[in-house]
């Protein structure tokens, strides 16, 4: 244990001082951006009352175009936002009165005064999460609670309690504040070196431009390699602490033992090294792999995929409900595709698009699922002219072996 509070400590003073470099940095480049246009605004001022120019001159009017494109480009990096994920459904108390039940008297216990935002997701998990906005390194961002609705209709209250006094633990950690800043300098790296240069490369002030932003991205490069690194560590390290705070108010065995719940309900054929280690640091052993297939040879899967603009029309975005015997399936989007894949108990199944959404309609699709098969559902669509709304239908489905 202070093993990890030693790695902990270590590794979030090294990222601290790497968000330091970054901020510096950044105000240096846009430091230079700033003398680099004010030398091309001066020389251009000469080119308007002179009509000559020396060749350092000549160079310095290329210079502050690149410093105005760097500058450009940082700036709009810096300002970008990222909103909540789609298919991240807000719950309140009101719907989901025994969760919140559970939630208020975990966040009683770990003294958590600020209410956290709850939502609703599809897939297989749990997790306090941030967005990361780069603002987040001056100010303390919000941090958002995200709940699988597999994990709240599988496991039992025991576990379902364990995985969010563990999920609710990061909140008390203060490391998570580094955590958040170096995400949001990932997020920011990633997208501006992505940025297209606007820039004929073939000429002067292409290739000028592309030399003074080469050393920004360069620094850049390296600076998110060294703080993926100790951001990686960290993490894994915050993991285990995590854990023992969670274990201070419930049994080892019971965080335990839902790890080892939500691992079936995944199917992961490789267990990952992180979840090991902490169900081993738990007091639990790993079980062989043919007694988790075991288990995960009663049920089925249902795949159903659109394919991304498949057709010329529409040329507004459509997203419309999926349901699974009148139940949410998920979400369907006529312009950007989709896959929804999710494991179901063996049954006679309809698939359709909801019926209140007056824009669409659908031929339901029914089959009956087999234990140990995978259910392959090609969608299309068309549109009907004389009702004025599109028509959603199965194309083709393909049934495999989920074991072999």
């Amino acid at each position: 244990m202070d093993n990890t509070q030693n790695i902990v400590r270590n590794e979030s003073r090294i990222i601290k001082n790497s968000i330091l470099y970054f901020i510096l940095g950044n105000a240096f480049f846009l430091l230079v951006c700033a003398a680099a246009t004010w030398y091309g605004c001066t020389c251009i001022y000469k080119l308007f009352t002179q009509w000559e120019l020396s060749v350092f001159e000549k160079v310095g009017i290329l210079l502050g175009i690149g410093g105005v494109a760097l500058f450009i480009l940082i700036i709009l990096n810096l300002l970008q936002k990222v909103d909540i994920p789609k298919g991240y459904r807000e719950i309140t108390c009101t719907t989901h009165p025994s969760l919140f039940r559970m939630i208020n008297d975990i966040r009683l216990k770990l003294k958590i005064n600020k209410p956290i935002r709850i939502f609703l997701t599809d897939s297989i998990e749990a997790s306090i999460f941030v967005l990361p906005n780069i603002q987040n390194i001056v100010i303390t961002p919000e941090r958002f609670l995200s709940i699988g609705k597999p994990l709240i209709k599988n496991l039992t209250e025991e576990e379902l309690k364990a995985i969010l006094l563990h999920e609710f633990a990061h909140i008390v950690q203060e490391e998570v504040n580094d955590t958040a800043k170096a995400g949001s300098i990932g997020l920011f790296a990633k997208s501006f070196l992505q940025e297209k240069i606007e820039f004929n490369v073939n000429n002067g002030p292409g290739h000028l431009t592309i030399a003074l932003m080469s050393f920004y991205y360069l620094f850049l490069d390296y600076l998110c390699r060294h703080i993926k690194k100790h951001y990686e560590r960290l993490t894994d390290a915050l993991e285990y602490e995590a854990d023992n705070i969670a274990t201070q108010y419930v049994a080892p065995k019971a965080l335990a033992d839902a790890l080892l719940h939500i691992l079936k309900l995944t199917e992961e054929s490789d267990i990952p090294t992180s979840i090991k280690s902490r169900i081993e640091r738990l007091g639990m052993s790993i079980p062989k792999k043919e007694e988790r297939n075991s288990t995960q040879i009663n049920k089925s899967r249902i795949i159903l995929h659109l394919s991304h603009r498949k057709h010329f029309v529409p040329w507004v975005e459509y997203t419309y409900p999926i349901l699974l015997n009148g139940k949410d399936f998920g979400y369907g989007n006529l312009i950007k595709g989709f896959t929804i894949e999710k494991d179901v108990v063996p049954d006679l199944y309809t698939i359709e698009v909801a019926s209140y959404s007056s824009t669409f309609e659908s031929k339901p699709h029914i089959f009956e699922s087999e234990a140990g098969f995978a259910y392959h559902i090609e969608l299309d669509y068309k549109y009907d002219f004389k009702n004025a709304r599109y028509i959603v239908f199965c194309q083709e489905m393909k049934v495999t072996q989920l074991y072999k």
